[in-house]
């Protein structure tokens, strides 16, 4: 069954609207897809957001893109090598498509606050939203 991709970002984009964190949104916004309940997702983020604790580091989306992609490819332990690199593979991949499409994976580049940073800032929810295409579209490959 393919993911109606557009109806994820609606309910993701909709969940920061609410004061989700983008790691909380974007994680969440799959729970069903990755057999996660929302409860656990929603704990699980929330430290992840804002570039990691509000440090505006790696982007909360890009961590949700992490987090998604060992539920997507099984993690099954240390031991699976092949699991593992398809998985490593797989987050790679999406986060380079996210700094492809935004220029970036570090939160206080993509906000435009870092000192000399020529990046036009965007809202948080664009970067939500377009993590969700990518994760969808990965998930729809698959």
């Amino acid at each position: 069954m393919k993911i109606n991709i557009e109806e994820k970002v609606e309910y993701a984009q909709k969940l920061h609207k609410q004061g989700y964190t983008c790691a909380q949104s974007v994680l969440m916004a799959f729970c069903n897809e990755i057999g996660l309940d929302c409860n656990t997702a929603e704990r699980i983020a929330f430290p992840f957001g804002s570039g990691v604790a509000r440090m505006r580091e790696i982007c909360g989306c890009v961590s949700a893109i992490a987090m998604t992609g060992s539920f997507v490819i099984p993690y099954q332990g240390i031991d699976d090598k092949v699991n593992n690199q398809k998985i490593i593979s797989w987050i790679r991949d999406a986060a380079e498509e996210f700094r492809k499409e935004n220029g970036d994976i570090v939160c206080k580049r993509l906000l435009g606050i870092e000192p000399g940073c020529t990046m036009k800032k965007k809202p948080c929810s664009e970067y939500v939203g377009s993590a969700v295409r990518i994760i969808g579209k990965k998930i729809n490959e698959i």
